[in-house]
């Protein structure tokens, strides 16, 4: 067997995926220049946020026009409420308001963003995380990318920023697998989306009150994706781009974080769909095992090679989503890292429950759930 010929073979594949994804990505439709814009209520879902709800409130503030800011305390045990109060007493556009206690057959953050929901009397609202930092600006381009594009929704993937090893070694692989499921960003943002990133998704308040509120997606594991599902079968169009430049987000802190919290998301987002989950896992273990096989066989040049067209891919791909290129050079360990979470995950799945998320248990499906409830 010519194991530097299947090696070199291997090294064109994956280096054809990664330039394919950063093609698209490159090909991502921008948004619009600026302008006036409509009444907007942001409403903001905050559980033990201490460390994130200040920045993102602050960077909310700056976005102009007429918008309100809600803040929706989830239950939180640290100092989140606390800051909230103290940002509100200087500014009459702010709210804390308590979501108190969630019913059965809702999940913590869609319970909160229905309780924010009732206290909307704008035409728009704008749903983001605490983990997030807009550009000033940045509501009035989408608003005015929405209007250009005749949508009634519109929903935003920032620039997702890690520090350190664990978190470079496993958030820029996620986002690869991301933007390689979602495949084209033209045909993402041409009106008929069915996908969308809870961390910004800006809606006129009608769409979201023909589909029922937010009861509609209660106790789904991906809140965001099934409204834009819910938003598509209504009739509403919905388009999803890439903001890096004006949207950015530290999700996870820590490689323990990560691990968990993308767990608990890829479970929720692979559970189910086998087919395509062994299809993730064959790129990211089939070039690893060949090489640790090849190194244990001493075949050197093909081992080289193939850690080589790896290492590049893996570059490639870092770049792509601006991050750092020289983890790169850790692969395998990043490929294997992302398979082990990800098998994690699809175990989590099977199981009937996802990682927790800051002290809730997260089932798959909410067995209370009635038609009625």
């Amino acid at each position: 067997m010519n194991f530097l010929f299947v090696s070199l073979v291997a090294s064109a594949l994956l280096l054809s995926i990664a330039l394919r994804i950063n093609f698209l990505r490159w090909k991502a439709p921008r948004l619009e220049r600026q302008g006036e814009f409509p009444a907007t209520t942001i409403l903001v879902p905050a559980r033990n946020e201490e460390a994130n709800i200040g920045p993102c409130v602050t960077s909310l503030r700056r976005q102009g026009g007429s918008s309100s800011l809600i803040v929706v305390d989830d239950g939180s045990t640290d100092r989140t409420a606390a800051i909230v109060s103290d940002l509100a007493a200087d500014d009459p556009r702010i709210e804390l308001v308590a979501a108190g206690d969630v019913p059965p057959a809702w999940r913590g953050k869609v319970h909160a963003l229905s309780v924010g929901m009732d206290r909307v009397t704008t035409p728009w609202i704008l749903t983001t995380d605490a983990d997030t930092r807009h550009a000033p600006g940045l509501l009035a381009r989408a608003h005015a990318t929405a209007a250009h594009r005749h949508l009634d929704w519109i929903s935003l993937a920032g620039q997702q920023e890690v520090q350190g090893v664990g978190e470079n070694l496993l958030t820029p692989p996620v986002f690869a697998v991301l933007d390689a499921v979602l495949g084209n960003w033209t045909r993402a943002a041409s009106g008929g989306a069915t996908l969308a990133n809870g961390q910004y998704i800006l809606v006129r308040s009608a769409a979201i009150q023909a589909i029922g509120g937010f009861a509609a997606v209660r106790c789904v594991p991906i809140d965001d994706v099934a409204l834009a599902v819910e938003l598509k079968a209504a009739g509403f169009q919905g388009g999803f781009f890439r903001a890096p430049e004006e949207l950015r987000i530290r999700m996870y802190q820590g490689f323990g974080a990560s691990v968990r919290g993308w767990r608990r998301s890829l479970g929720a987002l692979f559970g189910g769909r086998w087919t395509q989950a062994l299809g993730v896992l064959l790129v990211l273990l089939g070039p690893s095992v060949l090489l640790g096989f090849e190194l244990a066989r001493r075949e050197g040049p093909a081992a080289l090679a193939l850690w080589l067209g790896g290492a590049v891919t893996s570059m490639v791909l870092r770049r792509g989503s601006r991050h750092s290129p020289r983890w790169g050079l850790l692969y395998p360990l990043d490929a294997l890292v992302l398979s082990g979470v990800l098998l994690l995950a699809l175990r989590d799945y099977s199981r009937g429950f996802f990682a927790p998320w800051k002290g809730r248990e997260m089932p798959v499906a909410a067995p209370s759930l009635t038609p009625e409830g």
